[in-house]
C-alpha cells in the first residue's frame, strides 16, 4: 500500500525524471564542492579570495544549481563587499563547518548587518546549499504554501505550535518526515536525499494545477506526442491518491474505473448512447431491441452512488452531503458497493470525494461527428450529476436493464460527477478551431507538444550513443514550426524516436538513417503532397535531421 506522499512523487519526480534530472546533477554537484570547502575548513584553510568563485556561486549567482534567487538581488559591490568582510566570512565558515540551526541564525545576522538589508531568499539558499535537512524551496512564502497543504490535506501530522515558525524550523521538521517515509528507497538507493529536496518545490509548482484532472479536457497536439499515454499515466495517479486515501483495502483498480473508445467517422449515437439494434428472440428471428451505446453503460455504473442517494429523498446538494449523515440510512445503503464507505473512520468526509472516480478517454474525439454523437449530452456536459438529468430520444423504451434514473417522468439520463471525460486529437486532423464553440466551451483545452526533453531522457537510459537524436529531432521541428506550408501543429512527436527496436549496436547515423527513412519521410512526404515542394522540402528537412 502507498502513501499518498509516494503517489506524489511518483507523478512528480519519477514519471518526470527528464525535467529534473538536469538540475538533479546540478544541485549534488555544487553540494559536493561545498563539501570539498567544509573539509580545508576543517584541516584550519579558512576561506580567502581564491574563493571568490566559489563565493559568486553560492551567494549571487541568479541560478547557482540549488535555486534561482527569484526577485532578490545583491549588487556587485555588495557582494564584494560581503567577501572582504571578516565576521561576514567567519558566520559563513562556521555554518559551512557545522550547518545547524544556531549557525544559521548567527549567519543570518551577519547577512542583515553587513547588507543592510534582508535578503531571506539568498540567505536560505545558501542554507540549501550547505545542508540537505532543508528544501531548495528558498521563498519561505512559497515553502509555507506547500507546507500548509500538506498538513491541511492530512499528509503530514501537524506542525507543533510550540515549536519555532521560522522557514529552517518547518524545514527540517517536513523534510525527516519525507525521509522517513521513504527510508526503504533511500537505503534500496531508488532515490536520494537531492531528489526528495527537489519534491518539495515540484510540490509547489502543481499546489495550484492540483494533482487531478479536470472533469472535462482534451488534450491536443501533433501526433506522437503521448496525449493517450498521458491520460491514462495521469488518471493512474488521481485513482492511486483517491485508493489510498478513501479504500486502501478495496479490490478496485485503475484498470476497473477507466474505459478507452477511439472514434471514427462512422462512429453514431447508437454506440455512444443508445440504439435500436437487431437481437435474436428465443425463434431467432431478429427483433430490434433497445441497446445500450458504452458511455450510456459506463455512465450507469459510475452512477449508482448517486442514484441510491436519490432514492433516499434527502434535500440536500450531492456535493454536501457528508458519510455522516448517510449514517442513519445504512441498511437502505446495503449493497456491497457502499460497504468501503461505512468503513472509512472520518465520517466528515463529504460522500462526492469518496466515491471512486471513473474515466472516460475518447481516442481521436475530434474524427467523430460530434454533435450527432453526443446529442443531449451537451447539456449533460454542462450541467453534471442529477440536477442536470434529461430524457433521451429512446427514453420511452427504456427499463430496468438499460433505463438509468426513474422517476415519474419515466427514465432520465445523467452524467454522474465522479465521471473524468479526457479526449485526444490531432490537430493536424482538424483543426482545433473547427470545433462547436458550444462543445469547446465545456472542455479544458491542454496542448501537448513534443518533448525533447522526455526523448533525451529515454535515450540515455535506453543507449547513450544515440542521445543525439533528440537535438536533430528539436532542429526538426524548429524548422517545421516555421514553414509556412506546414507550421507549428505538423511538428514530429518525440514518440517516433522512443521505443526503437534497433539494435544498440547500431551508430546514432545508422540509427537516424533508419528513423527518417522507416516513419518520419513519410510522415513528412504525407504532409506535403499536392503541394508541389515535396522534393525540395523533403530534402532541406532530411539535412536538417542529419541525414
Amino acid at each position: 500500500m502507498k502513501s499518498k506522499l509516494k503517489n506524489l512523487y511518483k507523478y512528480l519526480i519519477e514519471n518526470r525524471k527528464h525535467e529534473v534530472k538536469g538540475w538533479h546533477n546540478a544541485y549534488r554537484k555544487f553540494y559536493g564542492q561545498v563539501g570539498q570547502v567544509r573539509e580545508r575548513i576543517k584541516s584550519g584553510e579558512g576561506l580567502s579570495q581564491t574563493d571568490e568563485a566559489f563565493l559568486k556561486q553560492l551567494l549571487y549567482e541568479k541560478n547557482n544549481g540549488i535555486a534561482s534567487r527569484g526577485q532578490s538581488v545583491l549588487s556587485k559591490e555588495n557582494f564584494q563587499a560581503f567577501i572582504k568582510n571578516k565576521d561576514f566570512i567567519s558566520a559563513l565558515e562556521q555554518f559551512i563547518l557545522t550547518p545547524s540551526k544556531e549557525n544559521f541564525r548567527k549567519f543570518d545576522d551577519a547577512w542583515s548587518v553587513q547588507g543592510k538589508s534582508n535578503n531571506p531568499v539568498l540567505v536560505n539558499r545558501v542554507a540549501a546549499a550547505c545542508t540537505l535537512e532543508v528544501s531548495t524551496t528558498v521563498d519561505s512564502g512559497k515553502f509555507n504554501q506547500v507546507f500548509n497543504w500538506l498538513i491541511r490535506e492530512g499528509i503530514i501530522p501537524a506542525y507543533p505550535a510550540e515549536e519555532d515558525q521560522d522557514w529552517y524550523s518547518k524545514n527540517i521538521f517536513l523534510l525527516k518526515i519525507i525521509k522517513d517515509e521513504f527510508g526503504d528507497e533511500l537505503r534500496d538507493h531508488k532515490t536520494d536525499e537531492f531528489y526528495l529536496s527537489q519534491f518539495v518545490w515540484m510540490l509547489y509548482k502543481n499546489l495550484f494545477n492540483p494533482f487531478s484532472l479536470k472533469k472535462q479536457i482534451v488534450k491536443y497536439g501533433a501526433p506522437g506526442t503521448g496525449k493517450t499515454y498521458q491520460a491514462r499515466q495521469q488518471t493512474s495517479l488521481l485513482f492511486d491518491i483517491w485508493k489510498e486515501e478513501f479504500a486502501p483495502n478495496s479490490s478496485l483498480t485503475h484498470a476497473s474505473q477507466i474505459e478507452l473508445v477511439q472514434f471514427h467517422p462512422s462512429f453514431s449515437y447508437e454506440d455512444f448512447m443508445e440504439g435500436l439494434r437487431p437481437v435474436l428472440d428465443g425463434n431467432g428471428t431478429a427483433q430490434l431491441t433497445l441497446q445500450n451505446g458504452v458511455f450510456k453503460e459506463f455512465c450507469r455504473n459510475a452512477g449508482k452512488w448517486e442514484i441510491d442517494i436519490c432514492g433516499l429523498g434527502l434535500d440536500r446538494d450531492w456535493e454536501s452531503i457528508t458519510i455522516d449523515e448517510l449514517r442513519p440510512h445504512k441498511e437502505k445503503l446495503s449493497a456491497n458497493h457502499w460497504q468501503y464507505i461505512f468503513e472509512i473512520s472520518d465520517s466528515s468526509k463529504l460522500v462526492s470525494d469518496a466515491v471512486p472516480p471513473f474515466f472516460f478517454i475518447i481516442d481521436e474525439v475530434n474524427r467523430a461527428e460530434l454533435s450527432r454523437v453526443f446529442g443531449e449530452l451537451m447539456y449533460c456536459l454542462e450541467y453534471r450529476g442529477i440536477k442536470g438529468s434529461v430524457k433521451t430520444q429512446y427514453a420511452n423504451l427504456n427499463n430496468e436493464h438499460t433505463g438509468m434514473l426513474q422517476t415519474d417522468q419515466g427514465y432520465l439520463f445523467f452524467i454522474p460527477s465522479n465521471i473524468y471525460l479526457i479526449g485526444t486529437m490531432n490537430t493536424i486532423d482538424r483543426s482545433v478551431e473547427s470545433f462547436d464553440f458550444a462543445l469547446r466551451r465545456r472542455f479544458r483545452w491542454e496542448e501537448v507538444t513534443p518533448d525533447t526533453k522526455l526523448l533525451r531522457y529515454h535515450l540515455n537510459q535506453f543507449c547513450k550513443t544515440w542521445v543525439t537524436l533528440a537535438d536533430n529531432l528539436e532542429q526538426l521541428n524548429t524548422q517545421i514550426a516555421k514553414e509556412p506550408l506546414l507550421g507549428h501543429d505538423y511538428q514530429i512527436g518525440h514518440a517516433y524516436l522512443m521505443n526503437l527496436k534497433y539494435a544498440t549496436s547500431l551508430t546514432v547515423a545508422e540509427v537516424r538513417e533508419r528513423v527518417w527513412d522507416d516513419s518520419i519521410r513519410s510522415l513528412l512526404q504525407e504532409y506535403l503532397r499536392g503541394t508541389g515542394k515535396e522534393a525540395e522540402l523533403i530534402g532541406s528537412f532530411g539535412k536538417t535531421f542529419g541525414v
